[in-house]
C-alpha cells in the first residue's frame, strides 16, 4: 500500500460483503500486477471478512472503510459517494472500480499495469476494458480453493451480453464515480461539462480510441468498439453452483432482491472457450498469500471465516428447497449460448423494456415468446448503436472493429 501522504500510482476502489475466503487471492493478484493502493468499503459482513480487512490494513496491504449504510440507502452507491470525498483516493494517478469477483487481466507484455500503459497511445486518459464472463467449469460444490485455477472457461469474444466495461482512468476534476465508468457531475445538463467529459482520451481493451457517444453515456461496448487484445476484465459472476447460492444468500450491493436466480446463471455460466491466462498467475499468488499467512492473526481470522462459510452452506443444504434450487441451476447450465434469446432476462432492461414485458405477461404471452420479442427489439437498438459508433470512429480516422 502506498504510504500515507504518498500519491498512489494505481488504485482500486471496491465494495465487499462476506468475501473472506476469496479475498487474499484477489488482493494478491492485483498487487502483483501493479496496484499499489486498494480501498475496500465493507458493509454488513457476517463472515468476519471485515476483521480480515482490518488486519490487512494494519499490515499495510489495503485501506479498509466500514460502509455504514443509512436506512433506505444502497451499499454500492453510498460507498461511491463516500469515496468521491476521499482526496487521497482521487489523487491517484490511475483509478479503477472493481468488484471482488472481477480480475483485471492484462495481456500486454508481462501482464502488469506498466506494460498496459506502454502498449497504448501517448496521452491516453482511460481504458474501457470489456468484461469476459467466466463460467462454472461444471463445478458443483463450494470450496475455499482459489478461483483462478478452478474456473478457466468463459464466453467467446462475440458474447454481446458480456460486453459491459470497467474503466481504468486518470481521475479528473468534477468526476462522479460509477461502478462501470466515471462521468462528470452535471454533464447531462451542462454542455460545457459534457465537452470536458467527451474530450477525455479513452481507449478500449485493444488500445483503440472510444467514440464521443460512448464517452458521453456508455458503459457497454458495441460491435464497433469491443476489443480484448491488450486487456479484459475476467468476471467470475457464478463460480460453482453452491458458491452461486451462497452469493444469493448474502444479497447484493444494490438491494436487488432475487437478482441471482437461475436465469442469471443460465446467462453467465459460459464455458465455451478455454481461457487459462489468469491461472498462470496462481503460483505467484499462492506464494504471496502464504507469505501473508505467516501472520498468525490473519491466519486465525481466515480460518474462522472459512468455517463460517462452511457452516452457512451446511445450513442452506439442510433448508427446504435446496435440492430443487440445485436442480434448477443444473437445468440452467444446459442452456446453450445460441438459445439465450429464448430466455426471458428482465434485469438489464431499460424501463420501457420492462413495461413491454409486463404488458405481454398481462396478456398471457409465454416467456419464450416475450424473450424473443425483446431480443429482436434489443438487437435493433444495438445495430443502431453499432452504426452510430462506427460512423464516429471513421470520422476520427479510425477503422471500426468487426468490419463495420
Amino acid at each position: 500500500m502506498a504510504d500515507d501522504g504518498q500519491r498512489a500510482r494505481f488504485s482500486i476502489l471496491t465494495m465487499m460483503k462476506d468475501e473472506g475466503p476469496r479475498l487474499l487471492e484477489w488482493l494478491a493478484y492485483h498487487r502483483l500486477i501493479g496496484f499499489d493502493a486498494i480501498w475496500v468499503y465493507s458493509n454488513d459482513c457476517r463472515d468476519g471478512s471485515d476483521a480480515i480487512l482490518d488486519r490487512l490494513e494494519a499490515m499495510g496491504l489495503c485501506r479498509h472503510v466500514r460502509n455504514l449504510v443509512p436506512a433506505g440507502k444502497k451499499p454500492q452507491p453510498h460507498a461511491l459517494s463516500l469515496a468521491e470525498k476521499d482526496d487521497a483516493l482521487l489523487a491517484s494517478d490511475w483509478l479503477m472500480v472493481l468488484d471482488a469477483d472481477e480480475f483485471l487481466h492484462i495481456k500486454a507484455g508481462d501482464g502488469t499495469l506498466p506494460a498496459l500503459l506502454a502498449a497504448c497511445p501517448p496521452g491516453t486518459d482511460g481504458f474501457a476494458v470489456t468484461w469476459r464472463m467466466m463460467g462454472s467449469n461444471g463445478v458443483v460444490e463450494w470450496s475455499a480453493d482459489a478461483v483462478l485455477p478452478q474456473f478457466t472457461r468463459g464466453a467467446p469474444d462475440g458474447f454481446r451480453k458480456g460486453w459491459g466495461v470497467k474503466t481504468l482512468f486518470r481521475p479528473f476534476p468534477g468526476l462522479k464515480l460509477g461502478i462501470h465508468r466515471p462521468t462528470i457531475k452535471g454533464a447531462k445538463r451542462d454542455a460545457g461539462q459534457m465537452a470536458v467529459l467527451t474530450a477525455q482520451a479513452w481507449v478500449n481493451g485493444t488500445g483503440v480510441p472510444m467514440p464521443p457517444s460512448f464517452m458521453a453515456d456508455g458503459w457497454r461496448g458495441s460491435a464497433a468498439t469491443v476489443g480484448y487484445g491488450l486487456a479484459e476484465v475476467a468476471h467470475f459472476a457464478v463460480q460453482s453452483r453452491e458458491a452461486y447460492l451462497l452469493r444469493g444468500d448474502r444479497g447484493n450491493v444494490n438491494l436487488k432482491h432475487d437478482k441471482y436466480d437461475a436465469i442469471y446463471f443460465a446467462m453467465f455460466d459460459r464455458n465455451e472457450v478455454e481461457l487459462p491466462g489468469l491461472a498462470a498467475w496462481s503460483h505467484r499468488i499462492a506464494a504471496q498469500v502464504a507469505e501473508w499467512l505467516q501472520d498468525r492473526e490473519l491466519k486465525r481470522l481466515l480460518h474462522a471465516c472459512i468455517v463460517w462459510h462452511a457452516t452457512r452452506l451446511a445450513e442452506l443444504r439442510d433448508a427446504p428447497g435446496f435440492a430443487a434450487r440445485m436442480a434448477e441451476l443444473e437445468r440452467a447450465a444446459q442452456v446453450p449460448i445460441d438459445r439465450l434469446d429464448r430466455v426471458l432476462f428482465v434485469q438489464p432492461l431499460a424501463p420501457a423494456g420492462k413495461r413491454l414485458v409486463s404488458e405481454m405477461q398481462a396478456k398471457g404471452a409465454p416467456d419464450e415468446v416475450i424473450a424473443r420479442t425483446i431480443s429482436v427489439r434489443v438487437a435493433e437498438l444495438e445495430a443502431q448503436r453499432d452504426a452510430r459508433e462506427a460512423a464516429e470512429l471513421r470520422a476520427m480516422g479510425i477503422t471500426p472493429a468487426n468490419g463495420l
